[in-house]
């Protein structure tokens, strides 16, 4: 009997070694990126930045969203919501920050996206890291 158990937490064991392996070529596997948003811009529009998870040449580490050679302006965090969604990003997980620059909450959303290659990150979004 003990031999039994032991045999069937080993196999258990094994199969959630095996969930966390790095997925095959071709094979979708999740990315994530971190999504802040504050107003900075007045009443009415948010400021947002994005930790895409890379390393940049400004000190920050953040990216912006563009349009064109601005930096885009929303009027809401559902706009940016929407507008992140349609480029293949779900929410994960949400959280808020009080920032000491400034004592304001920074409203912070883990994006998620499925990809098969990393080439697909970014793909329909026109970021920059220039402040």
């Amino acid at each position: 009997m003990k031999k039994n158990l032991f045999l069937l937490v080993m196999a258990l064991m094994s199969l959630s070694a095996n969930a966390q392996s790095v997925s095959k070529p071709g094979e979708p596997y999740p990315v994530y990126c971190d999504l802040a948003g504050y107003n900075t811009w007045g009443f009415g529009k948010v400021k947002v930045r994005l930790d895409m998870g890379r390393t940049l040449p400004n000190k920050e580490g953040y990216e912006y969203i563009y349009d064109g050679d601005k930096k885009r302006k929303f009027n809401t965090m559902m706009e940016v919501l929407d507008y992140m969604s349609k480029r293949g990003w779900k929410v994960h997980t949400t959280y808020v920050i009080t920032e000491s620059m400034g004592n304001q909450n920074v409203l912070h959303f883990l994006l998620e996206k499925q990809v098969t290659d990393d080439s697909q990150i970014d793909e329909g979004l026109e970021l920059g890291n220039e402040d």
